[in-house]
């Protein structure tokens, strides 16, 4: 069974001023803390490897109105995990966070369903392999629960997959009752690489909301799966070889930039100096005839795709690399962001983030929940470019209702606010597109031909005259403003 973000990377970066530009609203209602009070459903376990434990169910309205009692609130090790909680259900000045409440309670409406969030005290003995199995964490390589999310659609259905191959009984579906699950441990509060914790949390929780296919059965090579390539991590500089593993990392962080700042602005930076990407060298050169061999029983099984030999594509191409000695992952080389094709380039998840948090920043986080929301339902079952759908709702939804007949063919006067996800697209490739065909490669070829027509020939040379990137000329943080100030955008949309 696939639980996603398994063991996440996040790649030391300076952290960085809170853009003054970011319009998140400084209070949230009464509305937010009721809704969540409703939709998240705590499982506290104390001791974790007794796996016949009954986890406590924290009472929310209990919480909200300021009554901690029972051995979660008791327990002096877990005071991450109290925070998080109090944090959710509580008023602001009495532990609660307004900002936070609002994101997290803009995500779970995307399904509309409650959430289950297990809380384990994985301070004392590390965590066995069944009681990883029983609370579904996952490791951190360490017996500790790294935070992880599923969505109980997609697990359900890879749990039927594999009753139907193995002739099996189907368990009961969860999804009529929950959106998904998350796991995590106090560990996660106690330092380390798992970044921000509460950004942590809320990625995760996208996660649960997410029913995009994973098209794993693309990526199955004798037996093995290199979904995230022959490692299983993902670091958050890595070019991982599946589009759609991407997709939904990406659009995961762009949510957690909402509440991280210093995370998006670390990841601009990243891409402001040219840094470093990663690419692992998975397999050599596939011989003729190279297939999936045995899959999983929760998948079908296909011909692989060309994207597991990513490393061996850039070097086709290629596509100079950057030698660091000693090198820190022996199984990766690395790259330039920039001197990246466009196609490779938007393998990794925090150019997919950085396109649509810029997006939520300028046009609002509840217009790109609302196209997730969108999105999930056009993609439900469905193995498509996730990416390619989920532009095109976005674009779409910046018509207002109008046909995109209505803007063919037209210089419209005024806001253009449907061209700004292919603009940003364009910034965040670094305008290395060469040609419409390298411009739509940044879709997998799967957006509607007229959108990249309208921005190709209609747009594309005002957007890079408007914001250069040269040897003269590198990313700043204003020049998203300045890109959608050229498209006629020239306020940002607060969310309430």
């Amino acid at each position: 069974m696939v639980r996603r973000s398994i063991r996440m990377r996040f790649w030391p970066c300076a952290a960085a001023l809170v853009p003054a530009l970011l319009l998140m609203a400084s209070t949230a209602g009464a509305n937010d803390r009721d809704y969540l009070r409703t939709k998240l459903s705590f499982r506290y376990v104390a001791t974790p490897n007794t796996i016949t434990a009954t986890p406590a169910v924290l009472d929310n309205a209990a919480v909200g109105a300021g009554t901690e009692s029972g051995g979660f609130w008791t327990n002096g090790s877990v005071a991450g995990l109290q925070g998080l909680v109090r944090a959710l259900l509580r008023e602001p000045g009495r532990g609660g966070d307004a900002n936070l409440q609002h994101v997290v309670a803009s995500v779970v409406g995307i399904l509309d369903r409650p959430v289950r969030i297990t809380l384990l005290d994985d301070t004392g003995p590390p965590l066995t392999q069944a009681a990883m199995d029983q609370w579904d964490a996952c490791d951190n390589g360490h017996g500790r629960a790294w935070p992880c999310a599923s969505n109980s659609s997609t697990t359900d259905d890879q749990r039927e997959q594999c009753a139907r191959s193995t002739g099996g009984t189907a368990p009961t579906r969860l999804d009529a009752t929950w959106a998904g699950g998350m796991t995590l441990g106090q560990t996660a509060f106690n330092g380390g690489t798992a970044g921000n914790p509460i950004g942590t949390f809320v990625h995760e929780l996208v996660h649960t909301q997410d029913r995009s296919d994973s098209r794993a059965h693309q990526f199955i090579v004798s037996g093995t799966s290199y979904h995230y390539g022959q490692d299983g991590d993902h670091y958050t500089i890595e070019a991982v070889p599946n589009l759609a593993a991407t997709y939904q990392e990406g659009i995961a962080n762009a949510v957690m930039m909402t509440v991280d700042f210093p995370s998006q602005q670390s990841s601009f930076n990243w891409f402001t100096n040219n840094g470093v990407m990663m690419v692992e060298r998975a397999l050599p050169t596939h011989p003729p005839g190279t297939g999936p061999g045995a899959a999983p029983c929760w998948t079908v099984v296909t011909t692989p795709s060309e994207d597991v030999w990513l490393y061996n594509q850039l070097h086709t191409a290629g596509v100079r690399e950057v030698t660091r000695t000693p090198n820190p992952h022996p199984g990766y080389n690395y790259f330039r962001i920039r001197d990246l094709p466009p196609r490779f380039i938007v393998h990794n998840e925090n150019i997919i983030a950085l396109v649509f948090s810029e997006y939520a920043r300028h046009l609002g986080l509840q217009k790109f929940l609302n196209a997730l929301k969108t999105n999930d339902a056009t993609i439900f079952r469905v193995s498509t470019s996730p990416i390619a759908q989920l532009y095109n709702t976005l674009c779409r939804a910046g018509l207002d209702g109008r046909a995109l007949s209505s803007v063919m063919g037209v210089n419209e006067a005024g806001p253009k606010p449907y061209l700004i996800p292919l603009a940003y697209a364009d910034y965040f490739t670094a305008y290395r597109s060469a040609s419409k065909a390298d411009y739509a490669s940044i879709f997998e070829n799967m957006l509607p031909r007229e959108w990249v027509d309208l921005y190709w020939d209609g747009y594309k040379d005002n957007v890079r005259l408007a914001v250069p990137m040269d040897a003269t000329h590198t990313p700043q943080f204003g020049n998203l403003t300045d890109i959608a100030i050229a498209l006629g955008v020239n306020s940002s949309t607060p969310d309430h």
